[in-house]
C-alpha cells in the first residue's frame, strides 16, 4: 500500500509447514519445518513478501516452495503477525500447509542454508522470533489435517438486462473471462481433486481454465444451479453435504442466491467471522472440514483485474 510514493504497509505471507511421521508408541507425530536464514542468522518459519499481482495464499505457497523445496497442500489461515520494519508496518498472514512433494525446488543457499523438521516443542524452542513461536502454538491448538471445500461464485457475468436469451445461457463478460483465466493460480495451493459446477454457462466458463490446468473432468450439476435450487432447495443442500462428506478437496461453482444457503447447511449451528464478507463475482468461501465438521472458513477475493504496482 502506498501514498504519494510512500510505503504504508508491507504485505507478507507464510506457513506452518508440517508433516506426519510414524511415532514410536502413540501413533503418528507432527514435525514442523524451520529454516535457517544466513542473512539474519536466525531460525524462522518460511515466509516472505507478497509480489505485485499475487494473492496472499499464492505468496505463501511460493515462499514455502522457494525456501524449503517442498510443494505443500494448504489448509486454513491461522493467524496474522504485525511488526515494524524501519518504521513501516509489516503484516504477515500464516496458513497451515502439509508437505506433499519433496525436493520440488532447490532453495537458494544465500537465503536458506538449513532446513530442520522438528517436533512442535523443539520447533518452538528453535525459532528465533517470538511471533513465529506463537504462530506454531496457535497451529498446535488448532490441530493438523483438514480438507477444503471451495464454494466459488461464478466470475463476473453479462448483466441480466443486457441478455435476451435464457438466463442459464448468460455468459461471462470480458472482466469475468479475465477472472476465470486467473482463478487456477489462486487455488493451486489447495491441490484440488474434484470440481463441481452449476450447469449455467457462466459457471461452466468460470471453471473451464481451472479444470484444464488441473487435469480434472468437471461434474455439472443442475442441483446447484439457481433454477435447481428454486425447484428443490433440500435436494441442492443435500447434494452439497454429500460433496463435503466425500472428503475430497473440491470446488463447487454456483450462484450468489444459492451459496450462502449452502454454507449454512454445511456449517450447521456454528458461526464464523468470514461469513460476514459479501460474496462478489469470483469470490469464494473456503470451508475447511475435519471428520464431517467445518472447523474454519476462509474468504478468498476474486482475482485482481490488473497487477498493482
Amino acid at each position: 500500500m502506498t501514498t504519494a510514493g510512500r510505503v504504508d504497509r508491507i504485505d507478507g505471507a507464510g506457513a506452518v509447514l508440517w508433516q506426519s511421521v510414524e511415532g514410536d508408541k502413540s501413533g503418528d507425530e507432527i514435525r514442523i519445518a524451520v529454516i535457517h536464514r544466513p542473512r539474519y542468522d536466525d531460525w524462522s518459519l518460511p515466509k516472505g513478501k507478497v509480489d505485485p499481482g499475487e494473492s496472499h495464499i499464492q505468496a505463501a505457497f511460493r515462499e514455502v516452495l522457494e525456501e524449503t523445496g517442498v510443494k505443500a497442500i494448504f489448509g486454513p489461515e491461522i493467524g496474522t503477525v504485525d511488526y515494524e520494519v524501519e518504521g513501516v508496518t509489516k503484516e504477515v498472514r500464516y496458513w497451515l500447509a502439509r508437505a506433499s512433494v519433496y525436493n520440488a525446488a532447490t532453495p537458494n543457499p544465500e537465503e536458506v542454508d538449513q532446513i530442520e523438521w522438528l517436533s512442535i516443542a523443539d520447533a518452538i524452542a528453535k525459532l528465533s522470533n517470538s511471533d513465529d513461536r506463537e504462530i506454531v502454538r496457535i497451529a498446535q491448538e488448532f490441530g493438523f489435517g483438514s480438507t477444503a471445500l471451495i464454494l466459488l461464485r461464478h466470475a463476473k457475468a453479462l448483466k441480466r438486462d443486457l441478455w435476451d436469451g435464457d438466463d442459464g445461457d448468460r455468459p461471462l463478460e470480458h472482466m469475468g473471462q479475465i477472472q476465470a483465466a486467473r482463478i487456477p493460480a489462486i487455488y493451486a495451493p489447495y491441490a484440488i481433486e474434484k470440481i463441481y459446477s452449476s450447469d449455467a454457462i457462466r459457471c461452466i466458463q468460470t471453471i473451464e481454465a481451472m479444470a484444464a490446468e488441473y487435469g480434472i473432468t468437471p461434474i455439472f450439476a443442475s442441483e446447484i444451479s439457481e433454477t435447481g435450487f428454486e425447484k428443490n432447495s433440500e435436494k441442492s443442500l443435500d447434494y452439497a453435504l454429500n460433496v463435503m462428506n466425500e472428503n475430497k478437496t473440491s470446488v463447487m461453482c454456483s450462484h450468489n442466491p444459492v451459496l450462502p444457503k449452502l454454507v449454512k447447511k454445511l456449517i450447521g449451528k456454528k458461526n464464523f467471522k468470514r461469513l460476514s464478507a459479501e460474496l462478489k463475482p469470483g469470490d469464494s468461501f473456503v470451508l475447511h472440514h475435519r471428520n464431517g465438521e467445518v472447523i474454519a472458513v476462509d474468504w478468498t477475493p476474486a482475482p485482481k483485474s490488473e497487477k498493482t504496482p
